[in-house]
């Protein structure tokens, strides 16, 4: 932080990973997010950025790692517990249902 020392992340993605079989979907990837952060996940289609999301966010478990919020391990819970924790999703809408 600019105003005195660093702060804690509210969010920890510690090297999950998610396998079906011998396809490694996503293969350990790790970061954080601090208060103030806006941080994003860019790849090709097919990169495995759904399913990681998805492993975060409960809807599917990763096959090894962790998450944490707020420094509570979440790995695993379902998004009924992560939505009574405040953690939620958005989807974006396609561009062209902007443009009339």
């Amino acid at each position: 932080s600019e105003r005195g020392g660093p702060m804690n992340p509210f969010l920890q993605v510690k090297d999950v990973r998610k396998a079906y079989g011998a396809i490694k979907a996503v293969d350990g990837v790790s970061f954080d997010v601090g208060p103030g952060e806006i941080v994003g996940v860019i790849g090709p289609n097919g990169s495995g950025k759904t399913t990681l999301f998805n492993s975060i966010l409960g809807q599917i478990s990763p096959t090894s790692g962790s998450v944490e919020f707020c420094g509570e391990d979440i790995t695993g819970m379902s998004p009924l517990e992560l939505s009574r924790r405040g953690v939620g999703r958005t989807l974006l809408a396609h561009a062209a249902d902007w443009l009339a």
